[in-house]
């Protein structure tokens, strides 16, 4: 295949619609692997040929198609076949909302009816933090409304006085759905930790450049990283470690935000709904949206001030050094997220074991729960359907390390990449951009029979 053919990771990723950390996602879990890797320094490399594939399982998971049927309905021959697996898919998540709807049907006619023409019915399909301010954080964005007003305006005035070299406001800000934003907050916070010995434990690692947005935090226990793909990406690479009280508190306005864009400044990253660029078809059509909207009657009205959150005095560690630390991956496990979750909540001990068998077993034990001879008792396991590649293994976690990584993926499923019992497991998932948490597992209780 001659070289001209090739295309790095990074430019295809451009091409097809799909982040470089979702195509390695893919490429790890056997739908879509690269045409070439560099076997000395590691770098992916795809073919033109291959982009129609990468558009049809962006497509697929954009309907939430688990891994195993996308690449059920990829090595299928037969198009009209391949469309009645995606059919058979659509049908299923038809039969889910259908049970859905019957469910808000009933909620709905046990409560009491509201009076025509009242706000709530007027509102009543609107999200609960639009219909009930009072339980969204609206109070607490209010009390500190000042504050961020003027720290916004001293970042301001910082900027000013910044160096004559540094890139233009234009150049640096990545614009994004708030509400995605706001999610992968609360998905990476779960690695955060309250601690006055060491307040880089509370922060969160901002890191744009013309491929996208990473957010990363680590708790010294647990890592999560998260990379979106913003609408608007930065030209010029930029970084910034924040206080993580301060993202928490604005987590809810940037809820109630359509976009919002972030620009790094002196003193912290200032969030505002006004777009960076300049005037263009785009904008103008923002434009004309938000004044439709703000013209409808029935529509509640959403803050705009900006909102300035501190950097921390702290560096944030050097994470990306303690990955390329970590051995291979010796066990890889590709499993649906909801099955995971539902053996975790089902567990009814606060430590489990994972047992992991090639080709397609992982059993979820409670820890401790053996029959009297030291045999352990069928009914407690929790036998699920997985795809395993590598060899056996079994490793023991807390719930409350492992739930958070798992409750916070992204996407209907999950990978395991375990490297050893006593190693960190890197939790896995994807959908647009991808959630990846590094937890560490626990030794055995003493009531846990050895691992064979």
């Amino acid at each position: 295949m001659p070289d001209t053919e090739l295309i790095t990771i990074g430019a295809f990723a451009r091409a097809c619609g799909l982040s470089a950390s979702a195509l390695r996602f893919y490429a790890d879990a056997g739908v879509l692997t690269p045409a070439v890797v560099d076997e000395a320094t590691g770098y992916r490399y795809y073919t033109p040929d291959q982009s129609d594939t990468a558009r049809l399982i962006r497509h697929l998971r954009a309907v939430d198609m688990p891994l195993p049927a996308v690449a059920a309905v990829l090595a299928e021959p037969d198009p009209a076949r391949a469309a009645a697996l995606v059919d058979d898919h659509l049908a299923a998540l038809d039969r889910h909302l259908s049970e859905v709807r019957a469910a808000a049907t009933s909620a709905r006619a046990a409560l009491h009816p509201e009076p025509p023409g009242s706000p709530d019915e007027h509102d009543r399909d609107a999200p609960i933090s639009t219909r009930h301010p009072a339980h969204d954080g609206r109070t607490e964005h209010h009390r500190a409304s000042a504050d961020h007003r003027r720290g916004v305006a001293a970042s301001r005035s910082h900027e000013v006085n910044a160096h004559e070299d540094e890139a233009p406001a234009v150049d640096r800000g990545v614009r994004l759905s708030g509400p995605l934003l706001a999610a992968a907050l609360d998905q990476v916070a779960t690695a955060t930790l309250t601690d006055p010995t060491m307040p880089v434990l509370d922060t969160i690692l901002f890191e744009a450049d013309p491929h996208g947005l990473i957010l990363t935090a680590t708790d010294r226990y647990r890592l999560a990283t998260r990379t979106l793909r913003p609408q608007r990406l930065s030209v010029t690479p930029w970084s910034a470690t924040i206080d993580a009280a301060d993202l928490r508190t604005t987590a809810p306005w940037l809820r109630r935000q359509h976009c919002v864009t972030l620009h790094p400044t002196p003193a912290g990253i200032e969030f505002s709904t006004e777009p960076f660029a300049p005037t263009s078809p785009s904008v103008e059509r923002e434009k004309k949206d938000l004044a439709r909207a703000s013209a409808d009657p029935g529509r509640v009205a959403a803050d705009s001030t900006p909102r300035l959150c501190r950097r921390s005095t702290e560096d944030f560690p050097d994470y990306r050094a303690m990955l390329a630390a970590l051995p291979p991956v010796r066990t890889r496990v590709v499993l649906a997220r909801t099955d995971l979750l539902d053996a975790l909540e089902t567990a009814g001990t606060p430590t489990i074991s994972l047992r992991v068998r090639p080709p397609n077993a992982m059993t979820v034990l409670p820890c401790g729960t053996t029959s009297p001879e030291g045999a352990r008792s069928p009914d407690v396991e929790n036998s699920l359907p997985a795809t395993v590649t590598g060899p056996p293994m079994t490793l023991h976690f807390t719930v409350t390390t492992l739930y958070p990584a798992v409750v916070g993926a992204v996407g209907p499923d999950v990978m395991l990449d375990l490297l050893a019992p006593d190693l960190p497991v890197r939790v896995r998932s994807a959908d647009d951009g991808d959630l990846s948490t590094l937890t560490m597992p626990r030794e055995p209780v003493p009531t846990q029979e050895p691992t064979r």
